[in-house]
């Protein structure tokens, strides 16, 4: 009889199950003694860890839109292919699920006592899912969000470092006006770029009028239409802009090409991510570097911890990142 069958019999949830088999907290009384009574019936008993390798691990993609998750091209896979990476030369077994906008049923149905541990992608994790973590049995790490307000463990980028850097690049090359190729839609590594975007153009006298915000689609073509939108206004841009990932970079820019705007001498743009493409694309675009192989390591290794010490708890771990410069940027052309 495993867990799951159990549940199905208690009319419960495997998530149910799993903490009343571990003592945890999240189950009623009466529910609580009814599962007890079944799992004394037909004899189950929670499997005990093993102590050595090889340990089962979980991975699980959220996405909620995919916007983010699926058309970041590279940056979500390169993460994934670090952890399976490492765990395969660790001893670990890996299995994926994905979760497609139902995460609360999809925790439920987990039968997580064959785990030991879970890694959840949270990059497209909005602030009100949080709590349906809490029910979570096993030791777990949060990875691309940084979960502020929020207690577990997380690995997540250094957006506001990152993004002055990037600013900071553009001043240096003597820009005095910044644009802004803004998502349209939020999420928690965006919320803390556009934070970051408004206090550092102030630091470094980079002038940015509310009017050179563009919401733009998070997609290549999506942002290659919006901007396409804006521009058949007639606006004038700025001599350089900023944009919340590549892929709107490389979106934008080729609309904006499409209206005679020279990219780097009309307007220089600096990306964030890195991804593949960013170095292929005409011209080849300057971004912010992040370390995604780092981030997928240093997720194994959190967990691995939090996993061997129970005291392991809200560790949470920003990375930084290294600007790429390329041809999409240069001076101000006098």
């Amino acid at each position: 009889m495993t867990l799951k069958e159990i549940a199905d019999i208690a009319g419960v949830s495997p998530t149910a199950v799993s903490l009343v088999l571990n003592n945890k907290k999240g189950v009623g009384k009466e529910t609580r003694k009814l599962i007890l009574d079944l799992l004394d019936e037909y004899h189950y008993t929670l499997p005990k860890k093993a102590s050595t390798s090889p340990k089962n691990l979980l991975f699980l993609k959220y996405i909620k839109h995919g916007m983010i998750v699926e058309e970041n091209a590279g940056f979500i896979s390169t993460i994934m292919d670090s952890i399976e990476n490492d765990c395969r030369s660790q001893g670990y077994n890996l299995s994926i699920v994905i979760s497609e906008n139902h995460l609360e049923e999809t925790l439920q149905n987990i039968d997580y006592a064959s785990f030991h541990g879970l890694i959840l992608l949270g990059t497209e994790l909005d602030f009100s899912s949080y709590p349906l973590l809490e029910k979570i049995p096993i030791p777990y790490i949060v990875v691309d969000n940084a979960m502020p307000n929020f207690h577990c463990n997380s690995i997540a980028i250094s957006n506001r470092e990152i993004v002055y850097d990037a600013l900071s690049h553009l001043a240096e090359l003597g820009h005095k006006h910044v644009a802004y190729f803004r998502s349209n839609i939020n999420i928690q590594n965006f919320d803390e770029r556009a934070l970051s975007f408004m206090e550092s153009a102030k630091k470094l006298n980079l002038r940015f009028d509310p009017s050179n915000e563009f919401l733009l689609t998070p997609t290549l073509l999506g942002s290659y239409h919006s901007m396409k939108s804006y521009l058949a206004q007639g606006i004038k841009l700025p001599s350089c802009a900023f944009a919340d990932n590549d892929t709107i970079a490389i979106g934008a820019m080729k609309a904006v090409n499409e209206f005679k705007y020279k990219i780097p001498r009309d307007i220089s743009v600096i990306g964030f991510d890195d991804i593949p493409f960013s170095a292929i694309n005409s011209p080849c675009l300057s971004t912010m570097s992040v370390p995604k192989k780092l981030m997928g390591s240093l997720a194994l290794r959190h967990l691995h911890a939090a996993i061997e010490d129970s005291s392991f708890k809200n560790v949470k771990t920003c990375v930084g990142g290294s600007i790429v410069v390329r041809h999409s940027t240069c001076a101000v052309q006098q």
